[in-house]
């Protein structure tokens, strides 16, 4: 995820000053179950004339805009969803990121909803160092998490984090044990670098567009998460995702088609298959990687509709899931050679030789949309990079 940060308005001061269900999470039934959605806070009215949106949302607006928060929270509720987990920058120069969070806590707490930072590391000017990251968590724990719109989960407030891996598990454990010793908020980190949880409570994936097996890989990360000693996890929902029109971005993933809402029913079940409690949907509304959820003037409500029966039908407990629906695996169309992993492990590599780094493994159960092949290897999305395997361990179908 790396998001356009030029709609960011940093002089925000000027321009305005869960108590949930308290139920561990496992894979047993219980009557815990949250859906989440990502939410980003950083648009200003000019964002929406930017010439690479394919779509906007049905009202535009700016974040700072307090009665459009309140209308994202109605119409999230509407559908079913619970709480925003929202990038946050940290309170550092009364950035907007920070303005619009404060916001949103309060339109939360008058409506019965709640939100949760994700503590944003990626930008430069933010988080940049150990100090600032202490310096914002500090504050969000020792003021932030005690609003009452601010997301609890089991009790305890819930905190994510976005690019966890600017910094060391070394420094992380310095940073844990200065602000939070015993563990009495749960940290969420993303990505697949599992070490992490030596310090951190939780995982999420953002980006699972890369997956042509949401099912295998929300019950694979599940269980990674566990073995790893983490004790949450928020499998990941998504209704498509297209970052092909934002220029330099590095290994990034191949688009993924909407497919009138096939590819969102797939990832619901294949979220709701792993048994975990606690379900992320990437994203409310970010409309320029094309993973919005939000209304919008293209695509009106689907994905809300959509989404609302399967909501109410997990939450109650429904006894079964329905088959998934066969979904276009990319933006070409249907027909798409995937492959699969004749072994436990297979490892993967930064170019189609042994010569080349391991960037990662895929597992038996997963299945992968193939996207070349050179000289006898073939080239996948992992974890949002392209990656290349040997053909000599992989099965490779036409679906």
């Amino acid at each position: 995820m790396q998001h356009l940060r030029r709609y960011l308005i940093f002089a925000a001061v000027a321009l305005l000053t869960l108590s949930s269900a308290a139920h561990t999470q496992s894979a047993s039934a219980g009557s815990g179950r949250q859906v989440y959605a990502y939410y980003f806070g950083w648009y200003s009215g000019d964002s929406w004339n930017d010439g690479r949106l394919t779509d906007r949302p049905a009202i535009p607006y700016s974040s700072a805009d307090g009665g459009a928060i309140a209308r994202h929270i109605e119409q999230a509720q509407s559908a079913g969803i619970d709480a925003f987990i929202m990038s946050w920058f940290g309170p550092k120069g009364g950035n907007l990121t920070s303005v619009v969070f404060n916001m949103l806590l309060d339109q939360a707490a008058a409506r019965g909803f709640h939100a949760a930072a994700s503590v944003d590391m990626f930008e430069g000017g933010y988080n940049a160092s150990t100090g600032e990251v202490l310096d914002s968590l500090r504050y969000l724990i020792g003021d932030r998490v005690n609003h009452p719109g601010y997301l609890r989960y089991n009790g305890k407030p819930v905190i994510y984090f976005w690019n966890q891996g600017r910094f060391s598990l070394g420094d992380w454990a310095n940073i844990r044990g200065q602000v939070d010793p015993n563990h009495n908020t749960i940290w969420v980190m993303e990505g697949t670098n599992t070490s992490y949880l030596r310090t951190f409570d939780g995982l999420y994936l953002f980006n699972i567009a890369w997956s042509g097996n949401p099912a295998g890989t929300a019950s694979a990360w599940y269980s990674r998460t566990r073995s790893a000693g983490g004790t949450f996890y928020t499998p990941t929902v998504m209704p498509g995702w297209d970052e092909s029109r934002i220029a330099g971005r590095t290994n990034p993933t191949s688009p993924q088609a909407r497919a009138q809402g096939a590819f969102l029913r797939n990832s619901w079940y294949g979220a709701v298959s792993s048994g975990a409690n606690t379900i992320l949907i990437v994203s409310w509304n970010e409309f320029l990687e094309g993973s919005y959820i939000e209304p919008s003037q293209a695509l009106g409500t689907q994905a809300l509709d959509i989404l609302r029966p399967l909501i109410a039908a997990w939450k109650g407990h429904a006894p079964s899931v329905p088959a998934p629906e066969v979904a276009a695996q990319s933006a070409s169309g249907p027909a798409q050679q995937v492959l699969t992993a004749n072994y436990a492990t297979v490892k993967v590599r930064a170019g189609a030789g042994l010569n080349y780094e391991q960037i990662g493994e895929i597992h038996q159960g997963e299945t992968y949309p193939v996207l070349g092949k050179t000289n006898g290897w073939y080239k996948i999305s992992l974890n949002g990079r392209d990656g290349y395997v040997s053909g000599g361990f992989v099965t490779v179908r036409t679906q």
